[in-house]
């Protein structure tokens, strides 16, 4: 696998790996591309439809377990959708 390597994305890799999320630069792709593949489809994990704030909370939990779903990132998350 290969792809354009750019500061930007190589911060965004060292930063996951640094956080722990991750464990290196392949898993840091793979859960990347899950969580696109996911909003892409519309459908969260395990047949999910993706439309309700319960199912969207379910894909960022499995997408970053190591990161509890306080009252702060529950508002960065939807702070930033449109209603």
């Amino acid at each position: 696998m290969s792809y354009t390597r750019t500061d930007y994305y190589e911060a965004i890799i060292a930063r996951q790996i640094r956080s722990g999320r991750a464990s290196n630069k392949s898993e840091v792709i793979h859960q990347a591309l899950a969580l696109l593949d996911a909003v892409v489809q519309e459908r969260g994990p395990a047949g999910a439809s993706f439309h309700s704030r319960e199912e969207l909370e379910i894909l960022l939990l499995q997408a970053d377990p190591g990161t509890p779903m306080t009252a702060k990132r529950k508002a960065g998350i939807y702070g930033s959708l449109k209603p």
